[in-house]
């Protein structure tokens, strides 16, 4: 500036115009530019008569220093002029209103010029260092000259100019930060670059709708992968900015279409105003994006949102991308940007993102009958990743009318796949293209998730079409991967499980237990499902059932018990259950009986013959001749002809096979072989009965021995049959009934076993229930019941037959609830 300021200026000063102020400010300013050795400085130096005099920069003699058109006359010089001025700015020596009016009109002037390879960049960098300094200043010229370069900035006419100030703003760091304005108080009040209504009504004479045109005219202006104008006006974006777009919503398809531009012709993935959001946390060009019908442009847009958006206003980007997915006939499939974004959007996806609608969706477009192959191997492979892997067996939570909506079965039914009505038309499909198929996977999910449900929202005919679906899947997963077996066989079975419920259809229990030969991840499953089906006491007993029993004792005892395992629970646990069904029978079953303990016999035989060989023949001839005592004790002896008893007899006493160690069971048949083969003995208490004297004597004189037990054992085996009910005796027992427990611990005969199976015969009788005319002797045969068999080896199996009894069904309410107390007694 010294060459300037000697050659332009200096002779313009007339020191004697300024006042001491003046003057002092002046000397300062010629120190800071090093022209002391001036006549000017001298002259200015020796007024000043009173050295602590404070400087004062007054815009007279702003204007002295800095108001010079003519040397603007030459855009060169001119540019050297205001590079001279940063010692000056830098120490806040700022240019009046006046001269920072004739420098922005020397700017716009000599833009051309400026932006020529003419001015070297250090006379540009010098230049732009002073704009930068007055920018920010509280000074006349931040207002003005912030314009001028936000005016240029927005020229789009002039690209050049544009481009030049766009960069030289970025570089040195202007528009950004603090400007000043002077307000009627002559005070400069700092303001942010942040678009807001005060920024707007300085730069923009308050008209937001030119700025945000100006904004969207701006966006797509540039260089391939170059910041440009809109990384510059990115800073200023505000809260009020978008507010701006959330109450004017047509500006936001302008946005976004000039957004889209700039993504595809620059390249440039810069979403700032995209993400723009309101102090209550809306996004006004994301609720826009998610209301408009969709191209190319805007999946490309999708696929760069924030993360940290809400999910609550992108799911209807979600819906709309599916839309554009499907419009056209699915053309969209085969485009780039489904290539390049729409793949990557789901890729990226995950079940707190997706919206329930993708399920429709994807079983439309992978349909097994109207898919398209390539369309279905590509959606296949994304949600089967997206819906189905590592779930756990559980149906995904997706998203559903802006929440999180946990999947069910049952929704899915009734709701996405509407198939209450039509199952068997709308699963043919699916049905023949296996349990590979990802959509079936779904399929099995969901109706595993629903099994509860399934029995009310099908009749029995759709129950069946469901159990043969879920079956051929079953039998398609032999050539499938191990992943799709452990993950998809047991849900299988769980659901046919759950529709097989019902007892009596043994076809297709046995079909559902024979899947455990495809895979040994059911092989439990299986087997407690046919136990379950096989041996349920919530059900009546049938000879079809038994002999179902003992022909599948065959396949326990030929494969070592690995099959038919549920065997080993029928032996252990429904002996009583099996004579008391007998015991209820009316008709002959002698042949029958016949027939099962010959097959038993048999296997234990066998079992005897092999335990030697393999320790597991041991357990089971054990569990034979449990059952054998458990049916035995309870049947009554009547049930079964000589000849079976003879021939249990006989095996009985086998010294090599028998039941000679099995003191229980021997006993037993022994009891059995007695009743056919000897005559009972004649009840001497019969004599006393026919002449009248039982009443005659004193309860307590009675004693206790055989011929009391025997009597009473008598009348309770034939009360039916004679009529008679002794209950003078039989309270005798119950009063003496520590005498009876211990003549009965010294009697070998089985008689205590006679005893307490003739009592349980009397509990099952609704002759001697509650509120009957022989009551009386109904309870004192329960209560000497309790007393007898409490607390002995099969109290807990009378425990369980009386049970199933009660729960039969056979019996009115107040025999029931007693036979419940009559387990209870035992049990406690």
């Amino acid at each position: 500036m010294s060459v300037i300021f000697k050659t332009k200026i200096d002779a313009t000063i007339n020191t004697n115009a300024l006042n001491p102020s003046e003057a002092k400010a002046l000397a300062t300013t010629l120190e800071l530019l090093n022209y002391q050795d001036t006549e000017t400085y001298t002259r200015t130096k020796s007024s000043l008569t009173n050295q602590s005099t404070p400087p004062v920069f007054t815009n007279a003699l702003a204007q002295k220093l800095y108001y010079h058109p003519e040397i603007y006359a030459d855009q060169t010089q001119g540019l050297e002029f205001v590079a001279s001025w940063f010692p000056l700015v830098n120490n806040a020596y700022y240019p009046d209103k006046k001269s920072s009016e004739l420098l922005v009109t020397f700017l716009k002037f000599s833009l051309s010029l400026f932006t020529s390879n003419t001015i070297t960049e250090q006379l540009k960098t010098r230049v732009f260092d002073v704009i930068k300094l007055l920018v920010h200043s509280p000074s006349a010229a931040s207002v003005p000259l912030t314009q001028f370069l936000i005016d240029t900035v927005f020229d789009t006419r002039d690209s050049n100019s544009s481009a030049f100030i766009v960069q030289q703003c970025l570089k040195h760091d202007i528009l950004n930060g603090l400007y000043y304005v002077c307000d009627k108080n002559q005070t400069y009040t700092a303001h942010y670059f942040t678009i807001q209504q005060s920024f707007v009504n300085h730069f923009q004479e308050g008209n937001w709708e030119a700025l945000i045109t100006k904004i969207h005219d701006i966006i797509p202006v540039g260089k391939t992968q170059k910041p440009g104008a809109y990384n510059l006006v990115a800073a200023w974006f505000s809260f009020d900015l978008a507010q701006f777009y959330a109450t004017n919503l047509e500006f936001t398809t302008a946005a976004l279409r000039a957004i889209k531009e700039r993504f595809l012709f620059i390249e440039d993935h810069c979403t700032a105003l995209l993400h723009i959001k309101t102090t209550e946390g809306l996004y006004p060009l994301i609720k826009t994006l998610g209301s408009k019908t969709w191209d190319s442009g805007d999946v490309l847009v999708f696929s760069t949102l924030d993360t940290n958006i809400p999910q609550s206003q992108v799911d209807a980007c979600y819906l709309r991308f599916l839309d554009w997915l499907t419009v056209d006939g699915s053309s969209n499939f085969y485009t780039e940007a489904f290539k390049d974004h729409g793949n990557t959007i789901l890729s990226n996806s995950n079940t707190a993102t997706l919206p329930a609608e993708c399920i429709p969706f994807w079983f439309e477009k992978c349909h097994p009958k109207t898919g398209v192959v390539s369309q279905t191997e590509a959606y296949n492979t994304l949600f089967y990743k997206l819906l189905i892997e590592n779930t756990k067996h559980t149906l995904p939570t997706l998203r559903l009318d802006h929440s999180d909506f946990q999947i069910t079965g049952e929704f899915l039914i009734t709701t996405v796949f509407q198939i209450q009505h039509n199952l068997k038309a709308w699963l043919e499909p699916f049905k023949t293209s296996g349990i590979e198929n990802p959509l079936n996977q779904f399929l099995v999910l969901a109706f595993y998730d629903a099994r509860e449900a399934l029995l009310t929202l099908y009749n029995e005919a759709d129950c069946e079409v469901l159990q043969t679906y879920a079956l051929a899947l079953a039998h398609t997963a032999t050539e499938a991967s191990d992943t799709i077996k452990t993950n998809n066989l047991p849900l299988l079975v769980s659901i046919l499980s759950t529709l097989c419920v019902q007892s009596g259809n043994y076809t297709r229990v046995n079909e559902i237990w024979a899947l455990k030969n495809i895979d040994p991840v059911i092989k439990d499953q299986c087997n407690t499902f046919a136990q379950s089906h096989y041996i349920n006491i919530e059900t009546p007993l049938h000879l079809n059932v038994i002999q179902a029993w003992y022909n599948f004792l065959g396949d326990y005892y030929y494969s070592l018990t690995t099959e038919a395992v549920w065997v080993s629970n029928m032996l252990k646990t429904q002996g009583l259950r099996t004579g008391l069904y007998f015991n209820s029978l009316e008709d002959d079953t002698t042949f029958f009986l016949n027939k099962a303990i010959n097959r038993i016999v048999h296997f234990h035989k066998k079992s005897k013959q092999k335990q030697v060989q393999n320790s597991v023949f041991t357990m089971i001839a054990s569990q034979i001749e449990t059952y054998l005592s458990d049916v035995l004790e309870i049947l009554k002896k009547d049930k079964l002809d000589q000849n079976t008893v003879l021939f249990l007899q006989n095996y009985s006493c086998d010294e090599t096979f028998g039941f000679k160690n099995n003191t229980t069971l021997s006993t037993i048949i022994q009891s059995c072989y007695s009743f056919h083969f000897k005559e009972a003995p004649t009840p001497e208490i019969n004599i006393l009965r026919e002449h009248g004297q039982l009443s005659k004597i004193d309860t307590k004189d009675i004693p206790i021995d055989q011929t009391t037990i025997t009597t009473v054992l008598h009348n309770l085996e034939h009360y039916k049959t004679e009529g008679v009910c002794e209950t003078t005796l039989l309270q005798v027992l119950h009063t003496k009934i520590d005498a009876l427990k211990s003549w009965l611990s010294q009697n070998d005969s089985g008689i205590e076993t006679q005893y307490i199976q003739a009592l349980y015969m009397t509990l099952l009788d609704p002759d001697l229930a509650p509120e009957t005319p022989l009551e009386t002797y109904g309870n004192l045969c329960r209560q000497l019941f309790v007393q007898l068999a409490k607390g002995s080896d099969m109290a807990m199996s009378y425990a369980l037959g009386l049970k199933a009894m009660a729960h039969s069904g056979a019996y009115a309410d107040p025999l029931k609830t007693t036979l419940l107390q009559v387990v209870t007694d035992l049990n406690t």
